[in-house]
């Protein structure tokens, strides 16, 4: 008998630790889509049909026979059952099962050779010659979906649109889309002259949620069952495969899964009595209906389990050496006698040993019967993790075994325990891993190891295996589900028969297990016996103490705890943050802090009132600095304004019982430790239970619930009205994390400006529009800085050195200049600095009274700074006024006399001016081909200049002088126009402009231009459409409405608008017009 390291050979990537159980579980949907040409993102191995009935598949007896039905049915044979039905329990093979169907009724005898473990070539099809509709129900719409795209919510539009195409969908509309199953004829409509391989997956959930979602969906969808199966019975052509769960499948333990699904449908809050009648009532309807005309088949029988397993994991196995094992592991038990149970002495168990080779019979029907039931466990893709960590693990150890048994698990792995424990939902028992068996963290107990190990190490097995271990380990696992019913579960804990045959092997017989399991009852400290059945338990003896004492302390003993853990979810002040503790009134958040503040509400506040708390200190004094009050406020007190549902308040209500039932246990716990022998134990017993370890994870515990209780943040909003955001954070102490959410939400919220948004040139055009917008052309430091502590329309700064940078910054970028006057008598500043004249210098202390901001343009104006640059719309004047005087004139002359009359303009500066004229079609421009004057030139003007960039040699001249010229067409009826008032015009008849070509406005936009648009965070947003069509202008009418809402007309916001051929009666022209009034 050989160790499996010599007889089996893994996969290379579960031996490298990359192996991904997720290319084993692929869906339906996504190997059609494959087929369909939408590409998908599974493994090759499930689109690449022989890869995947030489690599992936298994040739089950009832994989075989469905394949043989549907495909001698499409053959032409009527004696083939015309409809399958597959159970669904795990491992059933029912998605593998369907993707063979998928790709024999693609392709057919193409890939016969490939598939011949599986179906005979002499039935197959040619290569495409069958219909496949493979719909994935429970991916479905059960309502009509938003959206241009094509998208069928009912089972007979699904199957119309996999047929037809979207033409025959569109020409059926009115079926496809009927909540009532439009009746045979349709289905003759569609299936006339067809073979069809019909796939319906997840039948159940998708019933569940028409029934949900339409009354008497359930009635519909049997009553399309009932006709699809009766036309499938009556064509040999036709044949129909679907899964539907039954009452014993896995499904119907996933109420909270469907739960989830009903409220997501409804759009409501379903809870897990109405989920589950949904459910029987929709299952109840269609079964009638499929129990008549399916046949029931299990792909995949429990004692091919194993085989199937095998095939994904190992690439060899040596089958001759499987029955060697099972001859010795029966010699072995039958030595035992009557201890095992009787399954294990009967000559058929050595068949199933060596079927299961290389695990062990036990281990897979825990995995199967046990583990795969947990709702979170995920079915095949968590057995197959598990089974890959244990493999690989064996390989890295060397590890000398014939089989692999449940108890071989490596439990120190932490990635394996967190899969086991995490998705159990038994976190608690870590505790009695580390403790009892052997865990990640056992070296950091007192001893450096479990007891299990100890005793291991105290009492060494003759082989050196570790026999306490590994049995104990057994109890362990065999306790991690049906917790929740305790010993009257079958599924929870371990018979002495059945771990006896869990843990034995031919080097560790029975007899040496028994030892084991008996020193359970004296040594370990969390597993236990009773009724003869082994199992762990999360409660040492202290915690019946705990609990005797929780029962007996003062409210007012809790409340005082909980108040001393709530100040350390923020417990210090932050750079950006002074921090206020304990409050519940507007008279607990001090005011002119000069910086924010964060007032921490107690958790017994019950109600605030925000507005009170941002305007007043109390006793009706109004607050001067509102801009700087910032509340965290806990989820179990209600906000001013706020309505609470029912559901509110019961989550107010459990969030503060917990809280009170921890603080409880971690008071109780500290009371305990500090006088054991008053309670009848011992500080010695106590200190070797772990009891200081699990105070402090209580501790931790209670400081983690009452940070995370912390869900809401508080502050003065763009609008000057408090706002309300939610916050997420780990919790924990010290606030690290509390700080770090809260400036996220305040940095995307746009109300915290960092150090590193604070320099950029979008957050520069924001500022510039509030400095001197919200105070005044010339403002001071000392008012810029009472504008940021005492405004609610203003953003906070993220610490004191972030207004500096903005300042030094914006006069780097030429958003302005710095100044100050010596004497009320200067009329130029003694001081100024701006871009021009190299920024502020680094030794400049800003804090000293009298400094000023003014913007570039303000300075130029008053003379102070006479090297600035203007404005491009200034310069497109000064253009203007350059073609007044000359109508037809070189670009570069232009150039020359802007710069003549208005100073050190750079030539960039004039050329953007000039283009912004001739797109607005007050000026037209001409490109000189030859010397001397041409006859008719081609003018670019309007929208065909919109990306026309003019050059310095090119021609100007101005309408009116261009028609004297003849170079303007009489028919000719252009209607042009640009500018800020255009802009406002525009903008606020944005929501109107679908409408009136919904009544008929015909006017066709060359060009329409709306640019700068303010956007509620100081970004900017642009809209061009170019040759828009009535039916265009009328399709934008949603888009047309998100502008309105969401954008704001700015100072620098403009318009422009080209139309060619301007309709003499018009809605929208004359909306247009508005703007020349």
């Amino acid at each position: 008998m050989q160790s499996i390291l010599n007889t089996c050979e893994p996969r290379k990537d579960i031996i490298q630790g990359s192996f991904n159980p997720e290319i084993f579980t692929a869906s339906i949907s996504q190997v059609a889509s494959a087929y369909s040409g939408k590409g998908s993102a599974i493994d090759s191995i499930y689109t690449d049909a022989e890869a995947f009935f030489k690599e992936a598949t298994f040739p089950t007896e009832g994989l075989c026979r469905v394949v043989r039905d549907v495909m001698g049915r499409l053959n032409g044979d009527s004696s083939k059952p015309a409809i399958h039905r597959l159970e669904t329990a795990f491992g059933g093979g029912k998605t593998h099962t369907l993707i063979a169907l998928t790709h024999l009724g693609h392709r057919g005898s193409e890939i016969a050779a490939a598939a011949s473990d599986v179906v005979d070539e002499n039935i197959l099809q040619p290569a495409g010659s069958v219909d496949v509709v493979a719909i994935a129900c429970d991916e479905m719409p059960v309502i009509a979906p938003s959206g241009e795209k094509v998208l069928a919510y009912t089972l007979w539009g699904e199957m119309a649109l996999n047929l037809g195409g979207e033409s025959f969908y569109n020409d059926n509309i009115k079926e496809v889309t009927s909540e009532a199953f439009p009746g045979q004829y349709f289905l003759e409509r569609m299936f006339e002259g067809r073979k069809v391989l019909i796939m319906l997956d997840e039948l159940a959930q998708y019933a569940t949620r028409y029934e949900a979602a339409h009354v008497g969906g359930g009635e519909q969808i049997s009553a399309f069952l009932m006709a699809l199966l009766g036309y499938a019975r009556t064509h040999d052509g036709v044949s129909v495969v679907m899964t539907l769960a039954s009452q014993s499948d896995a499904f119907q333990g996933q109420t909270g899964m469907l739960q989830g699904v009903l409220s997501s449908t409804l759009g409501r809050q379903v809870d897990e009595e109405e989920a589950a009648a949904l459910a029987q009532r929709a299952s109840q309807s269609i079964m009638s209906v499929v129990k008549r005309d399916a046949t029931t088949t299990v792909p995949v029988r429990p004692t091919e389990i194993s085989r199937v397993l095998a095939r994904r994991l190992f690439t060899s196995i040596n089958e001759a050496e499987a029955a060697t094992t099972a001859d010795a592991y029966m010699e072995m038990y039958k030595r035992s006698g009557s201890q095992l149970p009787d399954s294990a002495t009967r000559d058929d168990y050595q068949k199933s040993i060596a079927a299961n080779y290389p695990f062990h019979p036990s281990f897979i029907a825990y995995l199967t019967n046990k583990l795969a039931g947990a709702e979170s466990f995920q079915g095949t893709r968590g057995v197959l993790r598990v089974l890959a960590m244990a493999i690989r693990t064996i390989w890295q150890q060397s590890l000398q075994i014939q089989l692999i048994h449940t108890n071989h698990l490596n439990m120190a792995n932490p990635d394996l325990a967190d899969e086991l424990i995490g998705r159990t939902g038994a976190n608690d028992l870590l505790t009695v891993l580390n403790a009892d068996i052997g865990g990640a963290d056992s070296n950091n107990l007192e001893m450096g190891v479990s007891v299990a190990q100890s005793l291991d190490r105290n009492n060494p097995h003759p082989q050196g295996l570790p026999l306490y271990e590994w049995t104990w380990k057994a109890v362990f696992l065999h306790s991690l589900v049906g917790r929740g019913e305790g010993l009257s579960s079958n599924v929870f804990g371990i018979t002495f028969a059945d771990a006896l045959l869990e843990v034995a092997m031919p080097n560790i017989p029975p007899s040496q297990v028994e030892a084991a399991l008996k020193a359970i009852a004296n040594e370990a400290y969390y597993l236990r016996t009773k009724d003869g059945r082994y199992y762990a338990h999360t409660d040492p003896t202290e915690a019946r103490i705990v609990s005797t004492i929780k029962q007996g302390l003062q409210l007012d003993d809790v409340d005082e705890q909980l108040t001393i853990v709530a100040r350390k979810v923020v417990s210090h002040n932050s750079p950006t943050f002074q921090v206020a503790q304990d409050v519940s009134a507007p008279e607990h958040v001090p005011d002119k802090t000069g910086r924010p503040v964060l007032a921490i509400v107690r958790l017994d506040a019950n109600k605030i009132d925000p507005s009170e708390m941002t305007t007043s200190v109390g006793s009706g004094q109004p607050r001067l600095e509102q801009n700087n009050v910032f509340m965290l406020v806990p989820e179990t007190v209600q906000v001013a304004g706020d309505t609470w549902s029912e559901d509110r308040v019961k989550k107010s209500q459990y969030r503060k019982d917990r809280l009170n039932d921890v603080a409880r246990t971690v008071i109780a716990m500290r009371r305990l430790q500090s006088k054991p022998e008053d309670y009848g134990m011992s500080a010695a017993k106590l200190q070797e239970s772990g009891f200081t370890a699990k105070l402090k994870e209580r501790e931790m515990a209670l400081q983690t619930s009452v940070a995370q209780a912390y869900d809401t943040i508080l502050f003065p909003g763009a609008s000057g009205q408090v706002s309300q955001k939610s916050i997420k954070q780990a919790g924990g102490e010290g606030g690290a994390s509390v700080d770090e959410e809260i400036r996220r939400v305040l940095t995307e919220e746009g109300e915290l400006i960092t150090s590193e948004a604070a320099t950029t040139q979008a957050m520069l055009l924001q500022l510039g529009q509030l400095i001197f917008g919200s105070i005044s052309q010339t403002p001071s430091m000392e008012q810029i800085t009472n504008q940021f502590n005492q405004n609610r329309r203003w953003p906070i700064l993220d610490n004191q050195r972030v207004l500096e940078q903005i300042v030094r910054s914006g006069v780097e970028k030429g958003q302005w200049c710095i100044y100050r006057m010596e004497s009320s008598e200067s009329t130029k500043p003694e001081h100024f600095h701006s871009r021009e004249t190299g920024g502020i210098p680094l030794d400049l202390n800003l804090s000293e009274r009298g400094w000023k901001l003014v913007s570039e343009q303000g300075a130029k104006q008053r003379g102070w700074n006479p090297e600035a640059e203007p404005a491009v719309e200034q310069v497109k004047q000064w253009v203007e006024q350059a073609m007044a005087e000359e109508t037809c004139t070189k670009v570069k002359d232009v150039i020359e006399k802007v710069q003549e009359k208005h100073g050190n303009v750079q030539n960039a500066t004039v050329l953007e001016a000039v283009d912004n004229v001739v797109q607005s079609g007050r000026v037209y421009t001409y490109e000189v081909k030859e010397q001397g004057e041409q006859e008719n030139p081609d003018l670019v003007y309007g929208s065909s200049a919109m990306f026309h960039q003019t050059q310095e040699d090119d021609m100007l001249v101005t309408p009116a002088t261009a028609a004297e010229k003849g170079w303007v067409q009489p028919e000719d009826t252009r209607y042009t126009k640009q500018g800020h008032g255009l802009a406002i015009t525009l903008h606020k008849q944005l929501n109107k402009i679908s409408s009136l070509y919904s009544r008929g406005a015909t006017t066709q936009p060359d060009t329409l231009r709306l640019a700068m648009l303010d956007l509620p965070h100081g970004g900017k947003l642009g809209l061009d459409l170019i040759n828009a069509s009535p039916k265009d202008m009328k399709a934008l009418s949603e888009l047309f409405d998100v502008l309105a809402d969401l954008t704001s007309v700015g100072e620098q916001s403009q318009a422009m608008i080209d139309i060619q051929n301007a309709p003499e009666d018009c809605a929208f022209l004359d909306l247009v017009k508005q703007a020349d009034e």
